[in-house]
């Protein structure tokens, strides 16, 4: 944007006078001397980046956390899985159930290490173990994932095999399940129900010991 204004007095003169060399006086001073005022408008675009981080209150892995989470993932594994069936995922699914037997299984090492404030002894929990069945295979599953074989006599008295994997569709119809047989000295058992069992199991020693 351009103005044009008398340099004598600052009255404001006709534009066209900027092109012209004889100009008229100005009719307030006399002057013949212009001024051209001249701005320039723009505008600037600004982009900004954030990021942003949570810290969660409950930072400790103690053996409440840990029970804690040790439901959520008897949640996650039992629920239909919506990735296409195929072998790659009947086998991701299996570690996925694997890792949680050990998880669930080492529980027990959070418990020992706070015995001494829950009135427990480390042999208290060691025996709750052993004197459970479904805390017996639970820890020998956990064993077996972790070191291939079993380096003690086996706590359920034999050694669990996994004998076959399979997907499964859901009864719901809304995605598919695993289903993988153990077989157990006689018995054939279902990997989910172990699962859902070993919880079931430390549910009921955790209240006995009057702790949840």
């Amino acid at each position: 944007m351009s103005e044009v204004v008398c340099s004598k007095c600052g009255a404001s003169r006709p534009p066209e006078l900027a092109a012209t060399t004889e100009r008229p006086p100005c009719p307030k001073c006399g002057g013949t001397a212009l001024t051209f005022n001249v701005s320039i408008e723009g505008s600037i675009s600004i982009t900004a980046h954030c990021s942003a981080e949570l810290v969660p209150g409950n930072q400790a892995r103690d053996w409440k956390q840990r029970w804690k989470v040790l439901q959520e993932d008897l949640q996650s594994i039992s629920s239909p899985r919506t990735e296409v069936m195929s072998g790659d995922s009947i086998h991701s699914s299996l570690q996925h159930l694997c890792s949680f037997f050990i998880h669930a299984y080492h529980l027990k090492d959070a418990l020992k290490d706070a015995a001494p404030g829950l009135g427990l002894t480390p042999s208290d929990i060691e025996a709750a173990i052993t004197n459970d069945p479904r805390l017996a295979l639970l820890a020998d599953l956990a064993n077996l994932d972790k070191h291939v074989n079993l380096t003690k006599q086996p706590r359920s008295g034999c050694v669990p095999v996994i004998q076959q994997i399979s997907g499964v569709d859901s009864s719901t119809g809304n995605g598919w399940n695993l289903s993988a047989k153990i077989e157990h000295g006689a018995t054939v058992l279902d990997g989910m129900d172990v699962a859902q069992n070993a919880v079931s199991a430390w549910r009921e020693k955790l209240t006995a010991w009057g702790i949840i």
